[in-house]
């Protein structure tokens, strides 16, 4: 199978591929997505391995976004070539077309455990991860009610891996969820990645129980 997955009936005033890179890589890790010149509500993505597309076809496949809903087929191309213009004539602002990911850190899944990741369906449930310790859950909840009231939120403590490498004090965790999956799916795609006091947040789709 192909490792490229063809993505469309995206809203073009809102992607770019940083935005859809947040999303797609709940599924695993991505090397290169390119937003089709010529039909921009549509986009390829390039994962590292076959399984990993597969798995955004299963898990991403008609996930609300936008007010449109997703999209997620196996792509007829094996890789994405990117061409190569002169660099004077590009346009900047279409930069957000294009986007190279391979061994970035902002990729979610390191090493080999990647390919055995249980995929987390899309839910109006989030996990978010790297929370300043000093970020209080107004803060938290003032942060993502931009994409719709927080119903609910919770802090977690964080566990330790193992015991020589104890949990961040300096860090924690929440879970976080939005009136509908479509929320959910939109704060991903803006917040992943997002800065906040130095620290990077980690959005994700959760499959938690969220008890009151």
């Amino acid at each position: 199978g192909s490792a490229v997955v063809l993505v469309s009936n995206l809203d073009e005033e809102c992607v770019s591929a940083d935005a859809l890179f947040n999303l797609m890589s709940t599924c695993g890790n991505i090397v290169r997505i390119k937003i089709l010149y010529q039909k921009r509500d549509a986009a390829l993505v390039q994962f590292e391995s076959a399984d990993e597309a597969a798995r955004a076809r299963a898990t991403l496949h008609g996930c609300p976004l936008w007010r449109r809903t997703l999209s997620v087929a196996t792509s007829k191309h094996q890789t994405i070539q990117v061409r190569h213009s002169n660099p004077a004539n590009a346009d900047p602002d279409e930069s957000y077309l294009h986007g190279e990911y391979a061994g970035s850190p902002l990729n979610r899944f390191r090493g080999p455990s990647s390919s055995h990741a249980s995929p987390i369906h899309p839910s109006r449930l989030l996990h978010v991860a790297s929370v300043p310790a000093d970020m209080s859950q107004a803060e938290l909840i003032e942060l993502f009610s931009s994409h719709g009231p927080v119903t609910r939120v919770k802090f977690l403590t964080p566990k330790a891996q193992d015991e020589s490498r104890p949990a961040r004090s300096d860090r924690k965790m929440a879970l976080l969820e939005l009136p509908s999956v479509q929320d959910a799916a939109e704060a991903i795609c803006s917040f992943h990645n997002f800065e906040v006091s130095g620290s990077r947040l980690r959005v994700s789709f959760s499959s938690s129980s969220l008890s009151s």
